[in-house]
């Protein structure tokens, strides 16, 4: 049975509305965090992990945006650790680049997600092997409940690259012994609380 033309473009409209709007509330969230909590990591940039259905033990785990073009924020980012060895100069400009234009436009992030984990990290491994999972995002009355794939990182792979040296503008010792996942949202499937409604 064929699915009617409306039908298809209304869901193809509600699934980009949640892709949109997602994007553009954790940008807001991003940037207040760079300017007024000095680059800490709040709830809102931090989702429970669910594996399964049944699954009520989630973990928190901390989410970067992957932009759709990562080179660029690679770049600077192995430019800023690699320009001083102060671990505080090195953090203060960070937080200055992140809080200037960083977060400011929504549409030039891809909607994936990724984490570093240890490489002894046993939700990692869970992840990995499972495939998939359930990411909750819950923050300042508005939550999200996305569906994700994984997908594990190679070293030498965008994803990798753009996690690692954002995380070691913040972590001096970060050893590259980590693991990188990305998380890939369905988002026919996503659901928002309040929902998130398309312009009249």
């Amino acid at each position: 049975m064929e699915i009617p033309s409306d039908d298809v473009e209304a869901e193809q409209a509600r699934s980009d509305l949640h892709r949109d709007y997602f994007l553009g509330w954790q940008c807001r969230i991003r940037e207040h965090i760079s300017r007024k909590e000095n680059g800490r990591p709040s709830k809102g940039i931090s989702p429970t992990v669910q594996l399964r259905a049944d699954d009520d033990s989630g973990s928190d785990i901390i989410t970067l945006l992957f932009p759709k073009d990562p080179n660029d924020s690679i770049k600077q980012f192995h430019y800023l650790v690699k320009r001083t060895h102060d671990p505080q100069i090195r953090f203060t400009k960070a937080i200055q680049w992140l809080s200037s234009t960083f977060y400011q436009h929504p549409d030039e992030f891809s909607g994936v997600m990724t984490g570093l984990f240890s490489e002894n990290s046993k939700l990692c491994q869970s992840l990995i092997q499972n495939g998939e999972c359930t990411l909750h995002f819950d923050f300042q009355q508005q939550s999200f409940k996305l569906t994700c794939s994984i997908q594990e990182s190679l070293k030498d792979s965008s994803e990798f690259q753009f996690t690692y040296w954002h995380n070691r503008l913040f972590n001096s010792y970060l050893s590259s012994n980590v693991k990188v996942l990305s998380f890939h949202p369905n988002w026919d499937e996503a659901e928002a609380d309040p929902e998130v409604t398309l312009p009249s």
